[in-house]
């Protein structure tokens, strides 16, 4: 009967909204108005977050348990292709595609029955981004731009061995 509930207690969310900061290297080619194109970037991708969660075993309760959890990358990869409509000055365009990263993970797990547990992971990932921007040109062949990117990495799952439990029965 517990698993349901350490299951929901460890499903945290754990999510950015920071700025990061990159260089970018693509193509485009302008056909009237519409535009089309391809673009790597790589960039800084500062993200460090640590969330915990508490639970009360529904079989024996007061006692409870706690999950911590942390994640942290510093850099992101995309390679993307882009397309839009141009104004003289300012094209404005969608992209997706490729999302490439480097994951540590963490979590531990305890409780009041003197148990614990831990898993990690630190890894390089494949994902996929999507995302709009504006850009405007500011020389021959220069212009400055800003996007909006949504990154997404698929789900991993960590299996454990190594849960102590000071002669307490599971």
């Amino acid at each position: 009967t517990s698993i349901p509930e350490i299951s929901k207690v460890g499903a945290q969310k754990l999510t950015s909204n920071r700025v990061n900061v990159g260089g970018t290297f693509g193509y485009t080619k302008q056909v009237k108005r519409f535009v089309v194109g391809a673009e790597v970037d790589f960039g800084s991708q500062r993200f460090d977050k640590s969330v915990s969660g508490t639970g009360t075993y529904p079989c024996c309760a007061p006692e409870a348990f706690t999950i911590n959890q942390s994640v942290k990358n510093n850099w992101l990869l995309t390679v993307r292709p882009r397309a839009g409509f141009a104004t003289k000055k300012v094209f404005v365009y969608a992209i997706g595609g490729l999302a490439v990263t480097k994951i540590n993970y963490s979590e531990n797990f305890n409780d009041t029955f003197s148990a614990s547990q831990s898993g990690n992971f630190n890894k390089t990932k494949a994902g996929w981004t999507v995302g709009a921007g504006v850009e405007a040109k500011v020389a021959r062949q220069w212009s400055v731009k800003g996007e909006y990117l949504f990154n997404q990495f698929n789900r991993n799952t960590i299996t454990s061995n190594n849960l102590n439990s000071d002669g307490i029965p599971f």
